[in-house]
């Protein structure tokens, strides 16, 4: 009786039925934010908070002040509630790909650098453990942002104070660009050469259509991608999206100086060319899917029930190698793998 059905369950068609289980196991996503909600130089003497047009990132590893490695930072904020509903659950944001482009607001000197330079190339070279750079410049990076002294991704704003004791210290700023760890805490990595570690960003700005090693023109665009294959970063992403804010961190070491050197000066949002179109500030483009968390063997749609739904997509696979109603693995879908079902109802 069962296998004389499979001819009408046929009359489905694939296709359609593949639309049926995709819309049940979540709701997808693919939306772009043309512009921040927040963005803020994240520099200790920054003296107009939330209201600069330009922002400078940079690193300073002398031992003439007390600063952090990674001194200079930039903070964006992406507030997602609107376009992607929070609250589904901290581990139901299933992220496929994040592109976030900035834009070069003066030339970059010194080299293009799209590859994350080891530590010790930072260290002076008379340190025993010193190791030369292999390529020009200094790569720009992607991280999340992390948050100390009470401080939190929905209570920090472009106003919020730098730190409790003002701009001097190292480890003291309230929010920092953070390596995403595998127990789920943000490492912060603004002290990663003193600390003598490689920090892992998110992804390194990319220029396209330019060669490692050129001087970058001002106006040019840099794309930082990366998808949610690394399970660190992607479980960040979902608690991140859960909330409803994703904020990032720019972050660059190339070397500054005082009153000079060359930094790396990227478009905000309180930009008067920004502001009339001419040129942008940080956008983003997020695709992926809010998983219904009901993922268990036999419940093919779904719906977090094993049941008659269930019976007829495993019916409409008949006599395939769809290895989702392939329930024990031999290479198709037939009796022995309908016996294992009926047992889940």
């Amino acid at each position: 009786m069962i296998l004389n059905q499979h001819s009408a369950y046929s009359l489905i068609g694939i296709s359609s039925l593949l639309l049926v289980t995709a819309a049940a196991s979540g709701q997808s996503f693919d939306v772009a934010f043309e512009g921040p909600s927040a963005d803020r130089w994240n520099y200790g003497f920054n003296a107009t908070p939330g209201d600069r047009p330009v922002g400078s990132v940079f690193g300073y590893t002398g031992d003439l002040y007390e600063f952090d490695d990674r001194d200079g930072q930039i903070i964006i904020a992406f507030d997602t509630s609107d376009l992607i509903a929070p609250g589904a659950g901290v581990d139901r944001y299933l992220v496929d790909a994040v592109t976030i482009e900035l834009m070069l607001a003066d030339p970059l000197a010194g080299g293009y650098d799209p590859t994350v330079d080891d530590w010790r190339t930072h260290l002076a070279p008379r340190d025993p453990l010193f190791l030369p750079d292999s390529d020009p410049g200094r790569p720009i990076e992607l991280y999340a942002t992390g948050f100390r002294n009470s401080m939190t991704d929905a209570s920090w704003t472009e106003t919020s104070d730098f730190s409790p004791v003002g701009p001097f210290g190292e480890g003291v700023r309230n929010a920092f660009a953070a390596q995403c760890m595998p127990d789920g805490t943000l490492l912060d990595v603004s002290n990663c050469i003193t600390d003598g570690f490689t920090a892992s960003p998110l992804a390194v700005g990319v220029a396209n259509e330019w060669s490692p090693g050129e001087e970058l023109p001002e106006g040019t665009s840099l794309q930082f991608t990366f998808d949610g294959s690394d399970p660190d970063a992607a479980a960040w992403l979902s608690r991140s999206l859960n909330e409803g804010r994703l904020l990032f961190s720019i972050s660059s070491l190339v070397e500054a100086e005082q009153e000079g050197g060359d930094f790396i000066d990227l478009y905000l949002r309180e930009n008067p060319l920004v502001q009339v179109g001419v040129r942008r500030a940080a956008t983003l483009q997020i695709s992926g899917e809010v998983s219904t968390g009901c993922n268990a063997t036999g419940d093919f749609d779904h719906d977090c029930v094993i049941g008659g739904g269930d019976l007829g997509i495993f019916l409409a696979f008949w006599g395939t190698n769809n290895p989702e109603t392939d329930l024990n693995g031999d290479g198709v879908t037939n009796g022995t793998d309908l016996g294992i079902l009926l047992s889940l109802f």
